[in-house]
């Protein structure tokens, strides 16, 4: 990249992130709203339900408290939400990192920004699966294939947010050491 395009690189790149996170959070308030009495907290224990006793009961707890409708209807939304996400955390990862200036940092960002795809992908099988599952008969094979996609998932998007973290306290130490240097 040469050093006059960069500027410009940044500027698009610091644009895109706010706006992907802007839309992220406003989906999910949206979502959280249209998705009501259901909560997200609920989903993710189907998710993870491991076993199809576990399922069964979740499905069927939905089904008399009202809600099974609405876990079908969120079929759907969640895969705008996975590209919303995916995007907000790759843009975050390259943008964050790039505020740094750390040449080491700025790799990582590109190599996590990789990485959440593969989070994206996970997500993707497993509201296959999880579709699967409420549509049909509970399967093991399903159930099992939600329950270790959705841990892969969780733990790549956990890391690349960890990585955001900790290139921001970087990028705030170092803007804090400049600003006591200039002072002496």
């Amino acid at each position: 990249m040469t050093a006059s395009s960069w500027p410009a690189k940044f500027y698009r790149l610091r644009r895109l992130f706010w706006l992907f996170l802007l839309l992220t959070v406003g989906y999910m308030i949206w979502l959280k709203n249209y998705l009501s009495p259901l909560s997200s907290g609920e989903i993710v224990q189907f998710e993870i339900a491991k076993t199809v006793e576990k399922a069964n009961a979740i499905i069927q707890d939905w089904k008399s408290s009202g809600k099974y409708e609405q876990v079908v209807k969120s079929t759907f939304p969640a895969y705008l939400f996975i590209a919303l996400y995916t995007l907000a955390i790759g843009l975050g990862c390259r943008f964050i990192s790039a505020c740094t200036g750390n040449e080491i940092l700025i790799k990582g960002g590109r190599g996590f920004a990789w990485l959440i795809l593969l989070a994206a992908v996970c997500d993707i099988f497993e509201n296959i699966a999880l579709s699967r599952t409420l549509s049909g008969p509970v399967s093991q094979l399903n159930v099992s294939i939600a329950y270790n996609l959705a841990h892969i998932k969780f733990s790549i998007v956990i890391i690349c947010i960890l990585f955001i973290v900790a290139s921001a306290l970087f990028w705030l130490i170092g803007q804090f050491s400049r600003e006591n240097n200039v002072k002496y």
